[in-house]
């Protein structure tokens, strides 16, 4: 019982750090969207989250996400600096072939002399793309996890949001155009990845668990990469590829606040995401350990924070909505049926964010590709259906009936699992 409470005290602290991390990113994303505007105005500002969104996809589909396989295998372990460092470098590796892919397309992309990307030149636009893919990186957040280390994840997400609000101030007042622009969003983050990396070279840290580093099993880890890989292009359509289906189809005007109102989906959901991040190395430890019952009572206790957690969040966001919207989303007012939508979304997706991580690390990762793949497979059908009948509203309805649909059919098969 002492050990369930101790692992639930190690999440709340993990998570509370993370949720310091993203608020200061959420205050920096809120204030640069006014000064992106000012920059290069509402359609410009379109092509731009198109490039990226593009950029994502495409390290998404390249990236082998080996990382995730060490956050389910060592967790637990006793491991010396050298393996660890090993293990580290090797899922480096393969995000840097990733890297490489990404930039590729960028100047593919670029030869083809498409309308969408005309605002920017090809080394902005590999730049952009750079920008967009440091932040998901995944060789450091999990090394800092592994190693409990999150106030440095902290602190260099803290000082790159900030140097990224004064590059972007700067520009907005001193230089607007598009090149600086780019730099004030590249420059930040670039400093931040090659920080951390650093960090990870000269600390040379292990891990100090109670099972022995000749258990771990080198083939789960690969599996759970395969999978996580399989499973985060097949959540492609909700994460980025209804931005680039929207911005080679629609103005970019059309997909600049389609992209605004996800970003409020992402800021109020800020709130329980801390949760999922901590919350793997812990049901994977408990799981690892054979004690399957201790994870789901963890889960529970996960459930009734998280659901006072997103309805408080949500309701400030909505009370406090004519304070902030007409200063900070342009044109957004405008849309009060879809700012509701998105939300609902928002809070109901909060509330059962570690539903997803038990079921991931109870080792269900043939199930959780399946409900992937048929979930998303669903949710272009309604984007294309319900956006072709309400515009904006129907696109925005679409990934709220997205988001309830998974989380029922998570429940649903957890609730078989739970041991009686």
């Amino acid at each position: 019982m002492s050990h369930s409470r101790s692992s639930f005290n190690n999440l709340l602290k993990n998570s509370s750090m993370m949720f310091l991390l993203n608020i200061a990113s959420a205050g920096v994303s809120v204030l640069a969207i006014p000064l992106s505007l000012k920059i290069i105005g509402i359609a410009a500002f379109g092509h731009l989250v198109l490039v990226q969104s593009i950029a994502l996809a495409v390290f998404t589909v390249c990236n082998f996400q080996y990382w995730q396989g060490l956050l389910i295998e060592l967790p637990g372990r006793r491991l010396l600096p050298q393996a660890l460092s090993a293990a580290v470098w090797k899922s480096a590796r393969f995000e840097l072939l990733a890297v490489c892919g990404v930039m590729t397309v960028m100047l593919i992309l670029k030869l083809f002399q498409l309308s969408q990307l005309s605002t920017f030149s090809l080394s902005q636009l590999i730049l952009l793309a750079l920008a967009a893919i440091f932040p998901i990186v995944g060789t450091p957040t999990a090394y800092f996890r592994l190693i409990n280390k999150y106030q440095v994840l902290m602190l260099a997400g803290l000082l790159s949001s900030l140097l990224r609000l004064l590059s972007l101030f700067l520009a907005a007042h001193f230089s607007p155009s598009a090149f600086m622009l780019v730099l004030a969003y590249f420059v930040p983050e670039a400093l931040r990845c090659a920080g951390l990396f650093l960090y990870i070279h000269l600390a040379r840290k292990g891990l100090d668990g109670s099972l022995e580093a000749s258990t771990v099993d080198q083939g789960r880890i690969v599996r759970a990469g395969r999978w996580s890989t399989f499973q985060a292009i097949c959540d492609l359509p909700v994460a980025q590829l209804d931005r680039v289906i929207l911005g080679f189809s629609l103005s970019g005007e059309y997909l600049g606040v389609f992209s605004i109102l996800k970003r409020i989906y992402a800021l109020v959901n800020m709130a329980s995401a801390p949760f999922y991040s901590a919350s793997i190395p812990e049901f994977a430890s408990r799981v690892n350990a054979g004690d399957v019952r201790g994870a789901f009572t963890l889960w529970l206790k996960t459930l009734r924070v998280l659901s006072g957690v997103s309805l408080v969040a949500g309701a400030l966001c909505f009370a406090s909505q004519t304070l902030w919207m007409p200063l900070i989303f342009y044109g957004l007012q405008n849309y009060p049926w879809e700012f509701a939508v998105v939300l609902a979304s928002a809070m109901l997706a909060g509330t059962f964010v570690t539903t997803h991580a038990l079921y991931w690390s109870l080792g269900k990762l043939r199930q959780t590709t399946i409900i992937a793949i048929g979930s998303n497979v669903f949710y272009l059908l309604m984007l294309w259906l319900l956006t072709s009948h309400y515009g904006l509203l129907g696109s925005v309805s679409a990934f709220l009936v997205h988001v309830s649909l998974v989380a029922i059919l998570k429940i649903f098969l957890l609730r078989r699992l739970m041991p009686q």
